[in-house]
């Protein structure tokens, strides 16, 4: 990661403390020169220089984590300097790393005023959460439809509370603005967009050339919208969609999300705020849809749980798309892939309320094309599947991203004052 502009860089300021708490000529009764050593005495400023470049190199060992940045160490060498330290904060630092020859209480209160984590060491589990907090901070999504979504009614569809909460700005665009970007895109703009998307298709089952090319229009259109508005995310109310013209962006989110820009489907915003969490702690890619917890819920057999819709980035897979159309329609494109199986996962919604989410790790079993919702997931998970419905919260729509991330969720949690709810 390079770019100053990039979403969720976690900058570090390291702060050493030079001061010492004890007389430098007598010293106390605390203090070592009482067992006969010498009376401590100040450090020069090239000795301070090298600690902190020491605290920050002891930092830096073995973290292998890329969105972090580390700045330059700042030096307490005199009481005075602690005034200093507004100058040298300001609000896209996200931790202090401190350091300081012995025990000072004192300065450190002073320093704890300022609101901003402190750290004494590199816990990835931490970073990772603090990535989180600031992901969602620099991240906005466009709602694209009507509101309320029929499907996900519960919303929350207070955007401003969204910002207070998390940070994370939205942008309401009505079908009709998102229609006139569609129909902006030029035939040859399209074809030249199936062109590259070719190499990635096994096969194409019902669709024709014109529903691809309809496609490829759909996300064009998304992604100029997401430049536009600088967005990182996307929810459509697409239930309305194929009441006014057969259009849907199943597809379209497959690629998106795996180019970094989260889609929700079905105005979904609880599983808005889910994929923005999933993406920011893990790096990955993340999908999202109808959870099966009990047998016979969306395919789910005894003792597992299921995800079930009609999008899956293609990173995320073993294999190339088989192109189908949606649910059996003879409308639209939806793109089908064996899902890589074996893979620890892990599971995560908000609740509406936006102060409890719930997280399950478990491991891939395998995937199929059940044809309505054409992407099922099967998965295995840490603990009892039975239990489920104690912890459940948001909407019927759960999200999933490779990777087993409690650990850092917890954290989140912390952070963000949210209940975290586990089977573990």
């Amino acid at each position: 990661m390079n770019n100053e502009l990039d979403r969720g860089v976690v900058r570090v300021k390291p702060i050493y403390l030079g001061l010492y708490h004890y007389n430098y000529v007598y010293g106390s009764v605390c203090s070592p020169d009482v067992a006969g050593t010498p009376p401590v005495s100040r450090l020069t400023e090239e000795e301070l220089k090298k600690n902190a470049e020491m605290l920050v190199e002891e930092f830096k060992k073995n973290l292998k984590l890329d969105f972090v940045k580390v700045e330059e160490p700042f030096i307490v060498k005199e009481q005075r300097d602690l005034r200093k330290i507004p100058k040298v904060l300001d609000y896209d630092i996200d931790a202090i790393l401190l350091g300081s020859r012995g025990v000072l209480p004192l300065e450190v209160r002073t320093i704890s005023r300022y609101r901003i984590p402190i750290i004494r060491k590199a816990d990835p589990d931490l970073l990772r959460a603090l990535r989180v907090k600031k992901f969602l901070r620099e991240s906005k999504f466009i709602y694209i439809g009507e509101i309320p979504s029929f499907s996900a009614p519960k919303g929350p569809w207070d955007f401003s509370l969204l910002e207070d909460k998390f940070g994370v700005r939205v942008r309401h665009i009505e079908t009709n603005e998102f229609l006139r970007v569609f129909d902006s895109i030029s035939r040859e703009k399209a074809e030249e967009e199936l062109k590259k998307w070719r190499r990635n298709f096994e096969k194409i089952v019902e669709p024709s050339e014109e529903d691809l090319l309809k496609v490829m229009r759909i996300y064009l259109a998304l992604r100029n919208l997401c430049e536009r508005e600088d967005a990182n995310g996307v929810t459509i109310n697409c239930g309305r969609f194929t009441e006014e013209i057969p259009l849907v962006p199943c597809l379209a989110f497959a690629r998106l999300i795996d180019e970094g820009i989260m889609c929700a489907c079905e105005g979904d915003i609880t599983a808005m705020i889910s994929m923005l969490i999933l993406h920011a702690v893990s790096g990955n890619s993340v999908l999202m849809g109808n959870f099966g917890y009990r047998p016979g819920m969306f395919e789910a057999k005894e003792g597992e749980v299921t995800i079930e819709h009609d999008i899956i980035p293609l990173s995320m897979a073993s294999t190339k798309f088989i192109i189908r159309d949606y649910h059996g329609r003879k409308f639209g494109v939806t793109g089908y892939a064996d899902i890589k199986r074996e893979m620890p996962i892990t599971l995560l919604n908000v609740s509406t309320t936006l102060d409890k989410m719930m997280v399950i790790e478990g491991r891939v079993k395998m995937s199929e094309d059940g044809i309505h919702c054409r992407v099922i997931v099967h998965i295995d998970v840490k603990g009892d599947v039975n239990e489920i419905p104690k912890i459940l919260v948001g909407s019927q729509h759960v999200s999933m991203t490779f990777g087993h991330w409690l650990a850092p969720l917890r954290k989140v949690g912390e952070l963000l004052k949210m209940e975290v709810l586990t089977l573990e």
